[in-house]
């Protein structure tokens, strides 16, 4: 017999939620607005926050790439509570690459390979084209590659561009700057 124990993690925010969101509209692209708005005009110039609005969004992103569920969003008894569900490695006892691998294994011969663009490889490729034109910023870049907000797999590329010398900030001393934009090494540029 076997036994599942469903877990879950649930943060609870006293309050409401204010300005006409609802639970629905935080699983989206959506309008925000702070109710300390000197203090979130801080963390932005502060480069903290890089964009309003995309919280939720990054967090279900970050959900997704983890293997878990996409999180809710309720209000109950004035309070607005997140609810986190855990990934399929509970119920299955494998990590999601795990999981992909047995996928891999299954998988007819005739379904094609992921697109070419959608590796890493691929878009480190298309993030140096676009930077030997100009220097551009993250949210740039995503835009110009079709995104509708900047993925984790972007932030993963930029990230390791940089570790290898391939591109650099043009504001090297304000890394988390929201002027902060990226372009090519001399050496990458040979």
């Amino acid at each position: 017999m076997q036994l599942l124990c469903m877990m879950r993690l649930e943060i609870i925010n006293p309050g409401v939620l204010h300005f006409d969101i609802t639970p629905e509209k935080l699983t989206r692209p959506h309008e925000s607005k702070p109710w300390t708005p000197i203090i979130a005009s801080v963390f932005y110039r502060a480069g903290i926050i890089e964009k309003w609005g995309m919280g939720t969004l990054n967090i279900i992103d970050w959900c997704k790439e983890n293997g878990n569920p996409k999180p809710t969003w309720e209000v109950r008894a004035e309070s607005v509570v997140t609810t986190f569900l855990p990934s399929s490695f509970f119920a299955t006892g494998k990590r999601p690459e795990e999981q992909a691998e047995e996928a891999e294994k299954v998988r007819p011969k005739s379904r094609p390979e992921s697109k070419p663009e959608s590796r890493p490889e691929s878009l480190e490729k298309e993030v140096i084209r676009l930077l030997r034109k100009e220097s551009l910023s993250k949210s740039e870049i995503s835009q110009i590659l079709g995104h509708k907000h900047i993925s984790g797999g972007l932030k993963k590329v930029l990230s390791s561009l940089l570790n290898q010398g391939k591109i650099t900030y043009t504001l090297p001393e304000k890394p988390n700057s929201r002027l902060q934009k990226y372009k090519l090494t001399d050496k990458t540029k040979d």
